[in-house]
């Protein structure tokens, strides 16, 4: 073996190392700084309590009757709200959903996808969670027949600034900001005359626990 190849031999395999230690430093960079922010670790409750609070301050603000947490059991069916609020057209069941990470959801699939640096997990379809929920509303507004004509409607709120959502857009669901501007509509705000009192109570009785 010549001198020139002896040489050209030791030049590769020290430009080698040099890549590898590039490599292994970078890697190990990146490990040490932790999760990155669209998959970190898996939280279920993020920015629940300001959206409440915000409902809380948007129920007072136009003396609407709002039933905080709003868990209710009729019959064999329960519904699972943050939040019930009775205007003086309809009412509106509020589902908080503070989930961190990215959610994936395709049409026609009855879960949806939750990823997160620690895990892949399947949830319910949180909009069709909420048209069961608006069912059971119903349900227990049946008890007065004056009472059977009164809209419904239940609404899907992500409360997590951070997280990323990757559903179709036919898919009615809500950012904490988007909603609140949603329920500033007429729709929401005009004055059909509904007895709130009156409905405010019978969804209090169907309250558990």
């Amino acid at each position: 073996m010549t001198t020139n190849a002896l040489l050209n031999i030791l030049g590769l395999v020290a430009v080698l190392a040099v890549v590898f230690l590039i490599i292994y430093f970078i890697s190990k960079s990146k490990s040490e700084e932790g999760p990155t922010n669209t998959a970190k670790r898996a939280q279920k409750d993020r920015g629940v309590d300001a959206a409440v609070k915000a409902l809380n301050r948007y129920a007072s603000l136009h003396n609407f009757r709002i039933l905080q947490p709003a868990h209710l059991h009729w019959g064999e069916k329960s519904a699972e709200l943050d939040a019930i609020i009775v205007t003086f057209s309809g009412i509106v069941g509020v589902r908080c959903l503070g989930y961190n990470g990215e959610i994936f959801a395709n049409s026609g699939e009855p879960d949806w996808l939750w990823v997160t640096q620690e895990s892949r997990t399947r949830i319910p379809d949180p909009v069709a969670q909420c048209a069961a929920d608006a069912r059971v509303i119903r349900d227990v507004l049946m008890q007065n027949p004056k009472l059977r004509n009164v809209p419904v409607e239940c609404l899907p709120v992500f409360t997590d600034k951070s997280v990323q959502l990757a559903v179709p857009k036919s898919s009615r669901i809500f950012r904490q900001k988007d909603l609140m501007s949603t329920l500033e509509k007429e729709k929401y705000l005009e004055d059909k005359g509904l007895d709130q009192e009156t409905i405010a109570t019978l969804l209090s009785d169907a309250l558990q626990g």
